[in-house]
């Protein structure tokens, strides 16, 4: 392990998610969405070794009200998105799984139980995720979005507000 190359991945990782915060704050809040503070994030999961492991330390993170969360990982830089379970359709799944190819669908009180994971499914069909969806006692879905930098993760941010206007997701 060096020590030093693990200090400035998080120190890259943080000031990125810091910069993204503020770049963000002025230009969202045009859109009637609010930036909150960047936070420290604890109790998080993480999708390695093909399964859900427990991430026993922080990582930096902040809320897009209404209804979004976009940080960074060790793994990733990730956008997510909550999304009642009467505003989800098959439209919808389809367009968000096609701009984020690399994404995540689980419920909110059982996170660890995905509908979707592209890790593990591949490309399933967006009726074949709603029927998930459908089968599943959850009322709230968790659409997560994965990026390679913060660059993407600020694109991806865009594109999901977007979609998320046209579709009638957010509460604003």
């Amino acid at each position: 392990m060096n020590v030093r190359e693990i200090h400035e991945f998080l120190n890259g990782m943080w000031e990125s998610i810091f910069t993204l915060n503020e770049e963000l704050r002025e230009e969202l809040g045009k859109r009637g969405f609010q930036v909150e503070d960047v936070e420290e994030v604890f109790g998080a999961y993480i999708f390695l070794d093909g399964e859900w492991k427990a991430m026993r330390y922080p990582h930096p993170a902040f809320e897009i009200k209404p209804q979004m969360e976009a940080g960074a990982t060790p793994e990733s830089y990730y956008l997510v998105v909550a999304v009642p379970r009467e505003r989800v359709n098959e439209n919808f799944v389809g367009l968000f799984l096609e701009i984020f190819p690399r994404s995540f669908i689980y419920g909110a009180s059982d996170f660890l139980s995905d509908v979707y994971n592209w890790r593990r499914d591949g490309r399933v069909s967006p009726t074949e995720v709603l029927e998930r969806i459908e089968k599943s006692d959850e009322n709230l879905f968790q659409f997560e979005a994965n990026f390679g930098s913060a660059e993407a993760l600020k694109r991806g941010i865009l594109r999901v507000i977007d979609l998320g206007e046209r579709f009638g997701i957010f509460d604003l």
